[in-house]
């Protein structure tokens, strides 16, 4: 009991050994023991982590602001703006793009009172309803013409903007008055503007449907005199690239359609024989696409065969024709004669000339010797 007594009672330290400072002192000691550019540069960064910690909980606290619509074109800024600030929505712009920003949960009763109101995103272009509009009484065949061609071109836009990868379009028609007389007679032509998304472009295929589909929507429009351009001022429509382009496509397209069913008739030989996945088979299809026009002319050796023939055929009539102006007039009898009521004179016998005078025929034309 003694021993167990004495294990229980702590040891005393001894007077020569120094005590263990808490945590914070020894932070502190550590501290102090630094340079002054290290402990400057200590707090700094204690500064900064501060600085962050706050800003990322002002930044958690602040509310999900969403675009309101991804483009206002089309609609009328202020008619937005004030129609937010009369239903008490609050709204901020973006500085960078400019866009409409309002916050996530107000995003769907914002659009509701924008469309309430009457403030929607419309479109531009203006197709055949222009023609629906009044007319004054006086108006013009001239002003009927162009109401008309605007309509058309609005239309094609529409058209043309429902494609897949075009944001927008517009249509330039050039319809010159009808002529009657050929030589002044002139063609049509069409100009179409495309509006890309951003990273995308047309295919070829795509752009030859652009020119047929104008083409085919004005009257005597020829395919060459159609020019579509994009956004970038890049021209589109080159009739000998596309078709270069077009029958490359077609080519290549080919190409694989071969390689692809010869790859799977090699298959369906090899796979029964060693069984799934125990082999590879690849076809790299080389096709010569070059054509050759050539002509031929080709005799049977065992007939006559006529090379060339030459034919003449004259004719010669001794009477002559019937001749006259055909009709009534020249096939009435002549008219009875009318004899002169008084008989001229037989003309006297010429006499001697006398000096000095000049020679004279019998129509009074003088001679001239």
């Amino acid at each position: 009991m003694a021993e167990a007594a004495v294990a229980n009672v702590p040891a005393k330290a001894e007077p020569g050994e120094p005590k263990k400072p808490l945590l914070g002192l020894s932070f502190l000691e550590n501290l102090a023991e630094m340079s002054v550019l290290r402990q400057l540069g200590l707090l700094v960064g204690l500064a900064a982590s501060v600085a962050i910690g706050f800003a990322v909980v002002l930044w958690s606290q602040q509310p999900d602001y969403r675009p309101l619509y991804g483009s206002l074109n089309g609609m009328d800024a202020s008619q937005v703006v004030d129609t937010l600030t009369t239903s008490g929505i609050d709204y901020t712009i973006e500085p960078n793009s400019g866009a409409l920003l309002v916050k996530a949960d107000d995003l769907a009763r914002a659009r509701m009172r924008l469309a309430a109101a009457g403030v929607a995103p419309t479109d531009n272009s203006v197709g055949f309803e222009i023609l629906d509009r009044e007319q004054g009484l006086g108006t013009s065949q001239f002003m009927e013409a162009t109401r008309y061609r605007r309509g058309l071109e609005g239309e094609l836009a529409r058209t043309v903007a429902s494609l897949n990868n075009v944001k927008a379009a517009r249509v330039h028609l050039a319809m010159p008055k009808a002529s009657v007389f050929v030589r002044d007679e002139r063609k049509p032509s069409a100009s179409v503007l495309v509006e890309l998304y951003p990273g995308r472009a047309l295919e070829p295929s795509q752009v030859m449907a652009i020119v047929n589909l104008v083409a085919t929507s004005v009257p005597e429009l020829d395919k060459g005199q159609v020019t579509v351009v994009d956004q970038k001022g890049n021209l589109l429509s080159d009739q000998q690239e596309l078709s270069e382009l077009t029958m490359a496509g077609k080519q290549f397209d080919y190409t694989r359609r071969m390689e692809t069913l010869f790859t799977q008739r090699v298959h369906n030989i090899l796979q029964p024989v060693l069984g799934t996945s125990r082999y590879k088979a690849e076809v790299s299809a080389d096709v010569d696409f070059s054509s050759v026009e050539s002509t031929s002319e080709m005799f049977n050796p065992d007939q006559p065969a006529l090379r060339s023939e030459q034919q003449v055929n004259e004719q010669r009539q001794s009477s002559l024709p019937p001749q006259g102006v055909p009709g009534a007039l020249s096939n009435q009898p002549p008219g009875p004669a009318a004899a002169p009521e008084q008989a001229a004179g037989a003309a006297a016998p010429a006499g001697p000339v006398a000096a000095g005078q000049p020679l004279v025929d019998a129509n009074g034309q003088q001679i001239m010797d």
